[in-house]
């Protein structure tokens, strides 16, 4: 199978290689069969059943930090032993599935995340599952520029922002199912409230610490998680 990305996903989603196991971590591979269905597994099922190296699979989950993965320095994960070239696709890909899909709502000073070029290369991908050398190098370099003249565009904020939106709406739902409409209606406005993530690409320190009481409520390894920092 080829191993489209490892994404999040809802946290009692059933693996592909263990029957009755759930993915409590709510990160998984996405792996593609021939007949086109999509199948979830963690690293070793990947490893096991995925045709492509696992280093250049774009990680849109780095900033969400498992607890078993807590020893690591500065919350960054490598799938494989690849040198430093192997992640220049793997960061490319996810950089444009950050912009021009995943966050495409998003906005900062006003205006969309998407970017005219980045939509070409994301339509390259999505067409041939794969971007050229050339086009690696184009959206880093962007990236790069980006993140010079404004931290809240570069990869790592981006991420920690998917990252945040995916725990906001695992808690909205965890609220939810126990009938709190006063956390509901208070995280819900950290999502997308006037001075929510979605329109800043950030949120303050009093509004992480807010967030906070209500993260109680979350399945155990989702509440023990640790969400990275934005980069500011």
């Amino acid at each position: 199978m080829y191993i489209l990305k490892k994404d999040f996903i809802d946290e009692n989603t059933e693996s592909y290689c263990a029957k009755g196991k759930k993915l409590s971590s709510g990160k998984a591979y996405f792996l593609k069969d021939k007949n086109g269905n999509i199948h979830f597994g963690g690293k070793q099922c990947a490893e096991m059943h995925g045709a492509n190296d696992l280093s250049q699979v774009p990680d849109l989950t780095k900033s969400l930090i498992a607890r078993r993965e807590g020893h690591l320095k500065g919350g960054s994960t490598t799938e494989s032993s690849g040198n430093k070239n192997d992640l220049s696709k793997s960061q490319a890909v996810a950089y444009i599935l950050l912009r021009e899909e995943k966050l495409s709502d998003y906005k900062i000073k006003g205006q969309s995340l998407s970017y005219d070029v980045l939509k070409n290369y994301y339509s390259e991908y999505n067409e041939h599952n794969d971007l050229s050398e050339g086009s690696v190098s184009h959206i880093l370099n962007i990236e790069n520029k980006a993140s010079k003249a404004n931290k809240r565009l570069s990869l790592k904020n981006l991420s920690t922002c998917y990252a945040y939106q995916y725990i906001l709406e695992r808690t909205i739902a965890a609220l939810g199912a126990k009938d709190n409409a006063g956390g509901v209606s208070y995280v819900s406005d950290l999502l997308n409230g006037e001075n929510g993530i979605k329109m800043h690409c950030s949120l303050t320190r009093e509004q992480v610490y807010g967030l906070s009481k209500w993260l109680q409520f979350l399945p155990k390894d989702l509440r023990e998680s640790r969400l990275r920092e934005f980069d500011l």
